[in-house]
């Protein structure tokens, strides 16, 4: 499987997101990745939404999976080729990873 199309980070348009789990993507204006993250999909987004956790954030996307190991094999491989690619993590995964 692989990440869906780009959607408008509000909470009118998350609302219409499944809240299973899965992996999902937050990019800013210019859909340049700001962070990944697992969970249940809607659930994990409005955490975000709501406590601005990622206040650059204007897009996101997300990819389905059976089960928490699953995600966060996922999330690790492409944080990995995310680092890989850029020589440093997305912004708010390496905040989150000082704190």
């Amino acid at each position: 499987m692989s990440l869906s199309e780009w959607r408008t980070y509000n909470p009118s348009i998350i609302a219409y997101s499944p809240d299973k789990l899965g992996i999902y993507e937050l990019g800013d204006g210019e859909r340049i990745t700001l962070y990944y993250g697992y969970g249940k999909i809607r659930t994990r987004l409005l955490e975000h939404l709501n406590r601005n956790e990622c206040p650059m954030a204007r897009y996101f996307r997300f990819e389905l999976l059976e089960t928490e190991e699953e995600c966060e094999a996922r999330v690790q491989q492409l944080l990995h080729k995310y680092q890989k690619t850029y020589g440093m993590l997305p912004m708010y995964n390496e905040r989150k990873r000082r704190s």
